[in-house]
């Protein structure tokens, strides 16, 4: 089945789902008046008044994958409708959110890794008759590894929820727009082995004598062995792998025209290996490649910063893949090409992206699923919104073991093969080269120029997700993370100013930048001149300019100042940001009898008093642990709030009905947390306090 076919099959069948226009339209004030309005909710006192459940006539999950050296699960959403989405490219229009999940015991528990999103419009250009958009979320994971020779297959589940963000720990949970996937995912080995695990592996005791001559703290590398086609023909013997397969590769090089090898060379090379004489039929292909191996299933275009081209790769055997997780295994490349002019000759080559897969022998009859990822530039063909959407033909082609060669757009590999599809271009940017586009993590247009706080419409540049559920203004604390598009050929410096003060401070930090390929490198300032070079964005595609390290909690000044080759000054851009990096004030205490650390019988209603302020309150909770008791049972009252408690020593009094606990030790608990964004990434500075006491049986 052709790509065109296959994304109008997957149309026609949304199409078929009622699309609840009406309801689609109100639907965040039909949930203000009954969260359960739509009955997706599984525990809820409230009566469902309109079921709708799992609906994906506008928006549908259709890929999910991992790229297991960068440890970033992929996931690709088509869009199918023009409308539905709240407004235009020149509006906000809506989000379409993912949570993740991992599981290691085959879906038996489900670990929450988090939530991500992009914005979704009305875009006719890209959705009508039989087209769909298909844009990609990103999630950086951190997954447990272990040692190669171990199964390193888990499962992965993807909840897409268009404007309602899925619940966190909640991996049952069902959208009302949307859809869930699960797929099987590997994990990339330890490369590095600590002496006392090869102990543990060898299931033989540690002697404790080794630890006086052996430094347990060094890793040592482990090797992985890249293994030839010779090699292979033993390892896949009664296998299933064809000899053009396994020693695909090497033939490749020989065909090349800039292999100068004679056939009887070529052949003593690959000794005891015969070639059948019809395999330049399957080396060449006329129209389709083999995908009886792997198959690229859908691409798509992230919109976060920076903006990245995904495809989603199925692979279906166990074997053929160059060896397994202890080997160098094989190459999966995914080349992408642009159709900017539209006339169908996809003339840009964007670049080439890889992943790392083996043979596995665990593997599940619906194959395993890989991402492979390119961050790419597209401030070239970005245009003013009110030009309307920029949408944009993408072809990419799947070829394992050799790269699709970016010159040709018509490439038909040996081994993969092609999609196209169609991505909306965001409009341009509101901040060029040579000024700061990104501040901490937000968007400059997000943050205040007055009062250097985040905007009640603010999100991460990540993410698409606000640093406030409730949009209320946030400072910034920890590492400042700098970031703006580069002026080729020019250097930069980056100088942090306090709040009444005419002295600056030039941020120096040394950067660790990430390459296209998810490699990274240092990159440091001139010792002297305090600037840093602009590099092209191949070489930096996080666009990340400085980090400066913050303290204390005052309104600074930040400052980037542009240079030509010959050190001539060409430009300022300043922007205002307000730090705050003193955590909220908490304390707890129990007024009820002996007070702290006092015995009480159960059924005893202790009360206190709590703090918990900050100038910028993100919110409090109060718990009992350990949770030990049914639910509803020993829950303090308050237990939670969003406003500054009174000043300390009095505070806020707070009330424990110890009926029904078991007796136990118990501490009760206030955190507070903070509205600061940590680090350009996360929010809040958790800050805790506790009171212990004792619960015993009633004397009778």
């Amino acid at each position: 089945m052709n790509s065109d076919l296959k994304k109008a099959v997957h149309k026609s069948q949304a199409t078929l789902q009622e699309s609840h226009s009406k309801e689609r339209a109100t639907f965040k004030m039909l949930l203000l008046t009954n969260p359960n309005y739509f009955g997706n909710l599984v525990e809820s006192p409230f009566k469902p008044i309109f079921p709708v459940c799992c609906n994906t006539h506008y928006e549908e999950l259709g890929c999910v994958g991992y790229h297991p050296q960068q440890e970033r699960l992929e996931a690709v959403v088509y869009v199918y409708q023009p409308s539905g989405y709240g407004t235009d490219i020149c509006g906000p229009g809506s989000p379409e959110h993912v949570r993740f999940y991992l599981s290691y015991d085959n879906g038996t528990t489900w670990d929450d890794q988090g939530l991500t999103s992009f914005q979704a419009f009305n875009i006719p250009e890209g959705t009508e008759g039989g087209k769909r958009l298909e844009y990609a979320v990103s999630l950086s994971v951190n997954p447990k590894r272990k040692l190669c020779f171990v199964d390193p297959l888990i499962r992965v589940r993807a909840i897409l929820s268009w404007n309602n963000p899925p619940p966190a720990n909640q991996p049952n949970w069902k959208p009302v727009w949307g859809n869930v996937r699960n797929a099987t995912i590997q994990v990339e080995p330890l490369r590095l082995i600590f002496p006392p695990d090869l102990f543990e592996v060898a299931k033989v005791k540690f002697p404790p004598s080794f630890a006086e001559i052996l430094d347990l703290e060094t890793p040592i590398a482990t090797k992985a062995k890249a293994l030839g086609a010779t090699e292979l023909a033993v390892l896949y013997k009664d296998k299933g792998v064809p000899v053009h397969r396994f020693a695909f590769k090497e033939l490749a090089s020989f065909t090349s025209a800039n292999n100068a090898l004679s056939a009887e060379s070529f052949l003593k090379i690959l000794p005891d290996i015969k070639f059948d004489p019809g395999i330049i039929d399957v080396l060449f292909p006329k129209t389709d490649g083999d995908i009886s191996f792997e198959e690229l299933k859908c691409i798509g275009l992230d919109p976060n910063s920076p903006d990245t081209l995904v495809g989603v790769i199925q692979v279906k055997k166990s074997s053929g893949f160059s060896g397994g997780p202890c080997t160098q295994g094989s190459r999966e490349y995914v080349t992408f090409w642009g159709d900017f002019d539209g006339n169908g000759s996809f003339e840009t080559c964007l670049g080439t992206a890889e992943v790392r897969v083996y043979d596995l022998s665990n593997i599940p009859a619906e194959g395993v699923y890989y991402a492979a990822r390119l961050p790419v530039d597209l401030s070239q063909y970005r245009q003013a919104c009110h030009k309307g959407a920029k949408v944009v033909r993408i072809r990419a082609t799947l070829s394992w073991n050799v790269a699709p060669p970016c010159a040709n757009p018509h490439y038909v590999p040996t081994w993969g093969n092609r999609e196209e599809t169609l991505i909306n271009i965001a409009p341009a940017a509101s901040a060029p080269a040579g000024k700061i586009a990104i501040l901490g993590g937000i968007p400059v247009s997000y943050i205040g120029n007055v009062n250097g706080l985040t905007t009640p419409t603010a999100v991460f540049a990540t993410n698409n997700l606000p640093p406030d559920s409730l949009g209320r203004p946030c400072p910034f604390a920890g590492r400042v993370t700098v970031q703006g598009a580069p002026l080729l050929g020019y250097s930069y410096k980056v100088e942090v100013t306090p709040q009444g003060s005419s002295v600056p401070t030039p941020v120096v930090h040394n950067l660790v930048l990430t390459r296209f390929d998810g490699t990274t490198f240092v990159h440091s300032a001139n010792p002297v001149t305090h600037r840093f070079t602009y590099l092209p964005f191949t070489e930096n595609v996080n666009s990340v300019l400085a980090q400066w390290d913050t303290t204390g909690d005052v309104k600074w000044q930040v400052t980037l100042t542009t240079y030509d080759g010959a050190g001539t000054l060409v430009g300022t851009d300043t922007h205002l940001i307000q730090l705050d990096n003193t955590g909220p004030q908490v304390s707890i205490n129990i007024t009820t009898g002996a007070g702290d650390c006092g015995k009480f019988f159960v059924g005893t209603l202790l009360a206190g008093n709590f703090v918990a302020r900050d100038d910028y309150l993100g919110s409090y909770s109060l718990a009992v642990e350990p949770a030990v008791n049914p639910p509803g049972v020993g829950v303090p009252s308050p237990s939670s709030g969003l406003v500054n408690t009174a000043p300390a020593p009095g505070g806020n009094a707070w009330t424990l009905d110890t009926t029904g606990m078991r007796p136990c030790g118990y501490v009760i608990r206030v955190v507070a947390a903070d509205r600061a964004i940590v680090n350009s990434q996360a929010v809040g500075h958790h800050v805790a306090d506790s009171a212990g006491f004792c619960l015993e049986e009633p004397l009778e």
